[in-house]
This record gives C-alpha cells, sequence and structure tokens, in this order.
C-alpha cells in the first residue's frame, strides 16, 4: 500500500512524484515506456551535442524549469527564434530582407495575436474568425496558420480564443532557451530517490471509499491517491477506470484534441546557414525550421518541426519519402542546390509523437466552445488527481513547465485532500 501512485514518469509526474516523497509520503511512478521523461527524449548520439528528439525549448525566463536547471548546476543557451524569424518565399529571408509587404502581415499579426490577452471576448470564436474581424484575409489567414497555429499544434480554424486568451496570460516570458546538457540531465535530477517502475502500462484503474487500484500486466498496485499524468490520447482510448470517469470528465476528454506532432531531424558535414539562423518559416509541406544547435560552436544539425495536418501529411509517406521531401524544402529555404546538400548529408531521421506508443501526438488544444475543458480535465475526483500540459489552466499548456506546474499542483491537491 503506497500513500499514492503516479502513472507517467513525464515532467508532470516526476515533479509530482518528488513533491510528495519530500513530504514524507510513500509514492511510486508506474510508466509504460522503457524510459522516463515522456515527451522529452534527449538523443545523445545523433550529433555531438545533445539533441531533443522531443520537448526542446524552455519558453519564458521565468518558466519553473529555470529553478530545477540550478538546483542540478544544468546551463542554457538562449535563442531568440521570432526577433530572429526568416520566411521563405521560397528563399528564407529576414525581416529586414523581406518585402514591405510580407513584414507588415507578418508583424501584423504577431501583434494582433499579443493584444488578444487584453481583449475584452464576446463569445470563443476560432482564432481564424478572430484574426477575420481584425481584417485579415485569406492570404494572411494561411500565414497565421504557421506561424501562430503550428506552435499549438493546430489550426487557426481549430484553436479556442478564449484558451489563447487564458494561455497568453499565464505567460512565463518572452524569452526562450535550450538547455545546454539536454533535457535528459534534467530528468536524472528529478528522478533521484524516486521509486519509478518503467515498461509497467497501467490498463485499469479502479477506485473505492479507501484506496485506488491499479491493474498492469505484471501486477497490482493499490494507494489512498493516484495521479494520472498520461496523455490525452491516452486517457481518451489508453485507461480503463471503474467505476467510470463523471461525465464532466468525460466530456472534457472528449471535447480536446490532441494532432500529430513530427521533426525532420538532419546532421550534415558542414552548416549551408549562418550562425544567426534560428527559425525559418513558409508555406510548404515541412513549415517550421529550427537549428537545435545555435549558440553552439559548429554545429551542422537542423530540424523541421511539423504538427497538426502538416504532420498527418508528413506521417502518411514512408520515412525516406518524408525526409526528402524536407530536402526539398530545406533547398528552397537556404537557396543550396538540392545535390550539394544531399553530398553532405551524413545522418537523418524521422521522430512521429503520433506512433509513440503511449504517447499518441504532439501536445493537446482547445477547440472553440471548450474553453472550459483545461479546468474541468484537471479537476480532482474522489482519489484520482490530474496533471500533465493538458490540465495545465493555471499555467501554460503544451509546454513543459506547465507540465511541471500541473504536477506541482496535483500533488498539492493530494497533499490537502
Amino acid at each position: 500500500m503506497y500513500d499514492a501512485l503516479i502513472i507517467g514518469a513525464g515532467m508532470a509526474g516526476l515533479s509530482a512524484a518528488r513533491t510528495l516523497t519530500k513530504a514524507g509520503q510513500k509514492v511510486a511512478i508506474l510508466e509504460a515506456k522503457p524510459r522516463i521523461g515522456g515527451r522529452t527524449w534527449t538523443h545523445t548520439e545523433f550529433a555531438e551535442f545533445p539533441v531533443e528528439f522531443g520537448a526542446e525549448i524552455i519558453h519564458g525566463e521565468n518558466a519553473i524549469t529555470h529553478k530545477f536547471l540550478q538546483e542540478s548546476n544544468l546551463s542554457t543557451i538562449a535563442v531568440d527564434r521570432y526577433g530572429k524569424l526568416r520566411w521563405g518565399n521560397p528563399q528564407a529571408v529576414s525581416f529586414e530582407n523581406m518585402s514591405g509587404d510580407l513584414r507588415h502581415t507578418l508583424k501584423g499579426l504577431l501583434s494582433t495575436y499579443h493584444q488578444l490577452e487584453h481583449q475584452t471576448l464576446k463569445s470563443d470564436t476560432s482564432l481564424a474568425e478572430y484574426l477575420r474581424q481584425q481584417g485579415y484575409g485569406p492570404d494572411a489567414l494561411a500565414k497565421a496558420d504557421i506561424l501562430l497555429a503550428q506552435t499549438c499544434c493546430a489550426s487557426i480554424y481549430t484553436l479556442s480564443i478564449q484558451d489563447l486568451q487564458r494561455e497568453l496570460k499565464q505567460s512565463a516570458g518572452e524569452k526562450e532557451f535550450r538547455i545546454s546538457e539536454g533535457y535528459q540531465m534534467l530528468l536524472q535530477h528529478l528522478k533521484q530517490g524516486l521509486e519509478i517502475h518503467t515498461s509497467t502500462p497501467v490498463t485499469h484503474i479502479a477506485q473505492n471509499q479507501t484506496q485506488v487500484t491499479l491493474t498492469t500486466p505484471q501486477q497490482t498496485f493499490a494507494a489512498r491517491n493516484c495521479i494520472i499524468t498520461v496523455p490525452l490520447s491516452i486517457l481518451k482510448q489508453g485507461l480503463h477506470f471503474s467505476p467510470q470517469l463523471s461525465p464532466e470528465k468525460r466530456s472534457a476528454i472528449g471535447a480536446m484534441k490532441m494532432e500529430p506532432g513530427t521533426k525532420l531531424m538532419y546532421k550534415f558535414n558542414q552548416p549551408f546557414w549562418d550562425e544567426d539562423l534560428t527559425y525559418m518559416l513558409h508555406q510548404g509541406p515541412a513549415p517550421r525550421w529550427w537549428t537545435p544547435g545555435y549558440g553552439r560552436q559548429s554545429s551542422s544539425v537542423i530540424c523541421a518541426f511539423i504538427t497538426a495536418d502538416y504532420a498527418k501529411y508528413i506521417d502518411s509517406l514512408s520515412e525516406d519519402e518524408a525526409l526528402e521531401l524536407g530536402l526539398q524544402n530545406l533547398s528552397q529555404l537556404l537557396d543550396v542546390p538540392l545535390l550539394s546538400i544531399k553530398e553532405n548529408l551524413l545522418a537523418q531521421k524521422r521522430i512521429s509523437w503520433a506512433s509513440e506508443p503511449f504517447i499518441g501526438g504532439a501536445y493537446a488544444h482547445v477547440p472553440p466552445g471548450a474553453s472550459w475543458a483545461r479546468e474541468a480535465l484537471a479537476k480532482p475526483e474522489d482519489r484520482l488527481f490530474f496533471a500533465g500540459e493538458a490540465t495545465a489552466y493555471h499555467s501554460t499548456p503544451q509546454t513543459v513547465h506547465g507540465a511541471i506546474d500541473s504536477g506541482l499542483r496535483a500533488a498539492n491537491e493530494v497533499l490537502n485532500s
């Protein structure tokens, strides 16, 4: 018998377990995958530095992630993505070298989006409808889908502006960073002293007036309370509850969406870009690119991060076809012959989070009319507590620090229950 069982050893589960353990509770984490980290996954063999196959960027100088980094003596590399943004048409150029019309549209979209925080919203429409009301036409909306919505792993037609407004109000700051040593080293710090059972998927969750019982293929576990931190896709189809969850909880799970997210990762024997390149966007099949090695010496790794419908298309191709398409996009953006790029290619890989077992996608978003869903998803039900980036209504969802904040919230709910 444990005081608390936690399902999932991602950032939410680890931060919750740490908090409860420090409070003197007997805690165990049950993780379905053979590794910890969830949607954080650092690869140390792809390049000469740690490469993030999953979550990569710390969004904000005030994110709680920095506190944990200080505890573990880890360092960060600052990266300015939006200030140094380049747009491909077809070659990627900076704001200074864009046409006046393109620069006006992109900066206008970014400004309009951030002003959403201060608007009085009469109804919960889509981001697309909100931008239409601000005077943007079809061409600008197509660019906004890549500039604004793809970051949220969604389409501008499926994003709730009320949920986006709440997210903007919970921002952890404007600056962005990467962890020099990789998220893997933070995970190693967070797991110290914790009881973690990997390769232990939970299939059934039963609760009564005295305890929660979790069934796995190996054995059953029992505790007074349970924190569930699994991705939304697993809540939708991977767990059986007895008794079943409340109608409100089931409605929240059903209302929220989780789309694919895919990375195309390339390593060359030399970079084809200048050292100031951080972020490139364009209206193509692989619309968003960044440089994971920015701020490091002589890095020659570049990555396309593709989400929602774009990722569905990339995932429908074979890995070779997807990587070839990415190279074609890269050739256009950098204005370098495709043959030259291929001749210097050392390694390439597609990482599809939709096909990752026990993950099933990138991260969750809220459609128009369902802005209530995050808070409802986070609400405890008797001895069951809920965490994970999808539940981060009081923080920034779709981020690592949002997941951490949700784990701390759920742990405190357990301690106060």
